[in-house]
């Protein structure tokens, strides 16, 4: 239902209005008219603290809005130039569509659009004359409405900044993790050194152990030949088919991983993408991993058994996050940092949910 104003004093009320302004409302205009009522004034408050607030937070709160609807929004706020207003609840001002369309570089007819976007999401009401213009009297753009939801605001740029700041703990973890992991890793490489030197030498060979690893750097035994899924084994041999499918974690790797989708039939993704998958399916994307693991990433088969016993297939789909992951130039040393993590499920699923949005840069 579509309602029509003409304000002709401050206590208009929506069943006193009548039919001679032509601004469309929405069908809860009463409630904005409630919510712009509610506010009285606020103290220590400014607008440049409001442009600020609402630059950063709107989005939270009315992902819907356009561009321009924000940027629309600012301008308004930024008319509020005595900040007394912002205390004595006086928030009506008076740009007209030429000028607001000026002042963005749009026409009218898209500034009325924004207008009426800010208005239908309750962050502003459109006032008019009872010849439908808004130069004058009590018409004008009232902003009670943001002023009302500074709180929700405020709350949104809290919410956001504890997002910012757990991004970069995160960050800090894994920068932390890699140096740990290569000063672990260079007594090992001097001992390599030392048996290079010493085979070349004459002397016997006693680094077997690291030549076999180099030249099978992926044999981990990921899966049991005709294995099929089965419940967690009581015993220690880390083989992926004695652990429960983790139909979550299959589901993301599947839909975000590509390179685990170039080693999958069309067959096995329309089954794996559906709310039942087969155990042949799920077995091909175990084999697939463990191909990625072997020709891609390198790790030693002695951690992986570790974080196969400890992890599942929150390990599995942390392989597939290293080697999909822009700007990870060395997927083992990523995937073992990785691999300790106290909480990988958690982990990896965050992971492959910004793997879908990597190619718009978000990851």
């Amino acid at each position: 239902m579509t309602t029509y104003e003409s304000i002709t004093g401050n206590d208009a009320r929506l069943d006193q209005i009548q039919f001679t302004g032509i601004a469309a409302r929405t069908d809860t205009y009463e409630d904005l008219l409630r919510l712009a009522d509610s506010f009285g004034g606020a103290r220590e408050v400014t607008t440049a603290s409001v442009v600020g607030l609402v630059s950063r937070a709107i989005a939270q709160r009315s992902p819907c809005l356009t561009d321009l609807s924000v940027r629309l929004l600012i301008v308004l706020i930024e008319h509020v130039y005595d900040e007394k207003a912002w205390r004595s609840g006086r928030l009506t001002v008076f740009p007209g569509n030429r000028r607001l369309a000026e002042i963005t570089g749009k026409n009218e007819r898209s500034i009325r659009r924004a207008l009426s976007l800010l208005e239908a999401n309750h962050w502003i009401i459109r006032r008019y004359t009872e010849t439908n213009t808004r130069a004058s009297g009590n018409a004008g753009i009232d902003l009670r409405p943001v002023a009302a939801r500074l709180y929700e605001l405020r709350q949104a740029e809290n919410f956001l900044d504890e997002k910012i700041e757990a991004a970069r703990e995160y960050k800090r973890q894994e920068r932390d993790d890699l140096a740990r992991m290569e000063a672990q890793q260079k007594p090992v490489s001097e001992t390599q050194k030392e048996h290079k030197e010493h085979k070349e030498s004459g002397g016997a060979d006693t680094s077997v152990h690291h030549k076999s690893y180099k030249l099978n750097p992926g044999s981990t035994n990921l899966v049991q030949s005709g294995a099929s899924q089965a419940t967690l084994g009581q015993g220690s041999n880390n083989s992926i088919s004695d652990i429960d499918v983790d139909t979550e974690i299959l589901f993301l790797m599947v839909q975000s991983s590509t390179t685990l989708q170039k080693q999958l039939t069309a067959a096995d993704l329309c089954e794996l993408v559906g709310p039942d998958p087969s155990g042949a399916a799920i077995q091909s994307v175990v084999s697939a991993v463990r191909w990625i693991l072997t020709n891609q990433v390198k790790l030693r088969p002695a951690v992986w058994r570790v974080a196969l016993d400890k992890h599942g297939w929150a390990a599995l789909a942390a392989v597939v996050v290293a080697v999909d992951r822009q700007g990870v130039r060395d997927p083992a040393s990523y995937l073992y940092s990785m691999l300790k993590a106290a909480r990988l499920r958690d982990t990896v699923r965050h992971s492959l949910r910004a793997l879908e949005r990597q190619e718009g840069g978000y990851a």
